[in-house]
């Protein structure tokens, strides 16, 4: 958030300017830099100089830019994270005009919940640094009546403020961090995406935190057929609308379980072997009938 502006020190020493942009405003990696052509800084957009000495071995430097006229508040952290910012919103951009699920996968950092959604499920708009009371964030995600669902946040060195933690808080918006080590991480912009360091949502009814988040949950129930007889029965999910899209899952509450009982007949309650939830299920007539013909019989 705003990381680009500031001359941040602590930052390691070895990062160096790795990328430049050429006069058409292409992205231009040290690698694939030639001797005579202009390049320029993606920040400042001053004059780059291109250092390639051809030395290798003790007290050489590795091929990258420099500023011809340094230039105050510009740093190569800075440049990392404008960059890293420029990449993901064209990547969120390109996801969300092929209308291409974008899913994430994160844990919990209070109950440890594995968690996973499509960050484009709800977003119509991405905004950059756009203006969310006090707070600025590097990216923010918007619904189609422009309400701020999720904001991602950038980190080189400087974490959010707490002032601006408690705002998404507050307002039930939820924050994605993504942190930065060095300019490698342009390489795997969607790698890093997809998996942030910190996702402030829990899916997960049973999480201390669950009346901090924006999320919706719903009973439903849909037609199926028997898994033994091939009857057609009713079964039933709990569907959770969030920032990262709908999610149909077997997660019930205790009042949930209690409510498909009260307004449905023949329901028994199973186990997951695997994640241990409970939740309710139709159990088949025509299945019971044949239980009941054959009850205290060898089959």
């Amino acid at each position: 958030m705003g990381e680009e502006n500031c001359d941040i020190p602590g930052m390691d020493k070895e990062i160096l300017y790795t990328n430049a942009i050429d006069k058409n405003g292409n992205l231009i990696h040290i690698n694939n830099a030639e001797k005579g052509m202009n390049y320029h800084c993606p920040l400042c957009k001053k004059e780059f100089i291109l250092k390639r000495s051809g030395k290798i071995g003790k007290g050489s430097k590795r091929p990258h830019f420099a500023h011809n006229e340094l230039t105050p508040g510009c740093t190569p952290e800075g440049v990392l994270h404008y960059l890293f910012k420029k990449q993901l919103i064209d990547l969120l951009e390109k996801y969300k005009a092929e209308n291409k699920p974008f899913t994430i996968n994160w844990g919990c950092n209070s109950c440890n919940h594995k968690n996973s959604g499509n960050l484009m499920g709800k977003a119509d708009l991405i905004k950059e640094e756009y203006a969310l009371g006090e707070c600025r964030p590097d990216i923010a995600l918007l619904d189609k009546e422009e309400n701020v669902l999720g904001v991602i946040e950038i980190v080189v060195t400087h974490e959010p403020e707490e002032s601006v933690l408690q705002y998404y808080k507050a307002n039930k918006i939820t924050l994605i961090q993504i942190d930065l080590i060095s300019e490698e991480d342009l390489n795997k912009v969607e790698e890093k995406a997809k998996n942030p360091d910190i996702v402030d949502l829990c899916l997960s009814h049973k999480c201390q935190n669950r009346d901090n988040y924006k999320i919706n949950r719903k009973v439903i129930c849909f037609r199926d057929k028997c898994g033994r007889c091939f009857s057609e029965i009713v079964r039933f999910k709990i569907e959770i609308d969030s920032v990262v899209g709908k999610q149909y899952l077997q997660d019930f509450t205790e009042d949930e379980m209690n409510l498909v009982k009260s307004n449905c007949n023949s329901i028994i309650i199973r186990e997951d072997p695997v994640t241990e939830e409970k939740y309710p299920i139709f159990d088949c007539e025509n299945c019971k009938r044949i239980r009941s013909k054959y009850a205290g019989r060898r089959l």
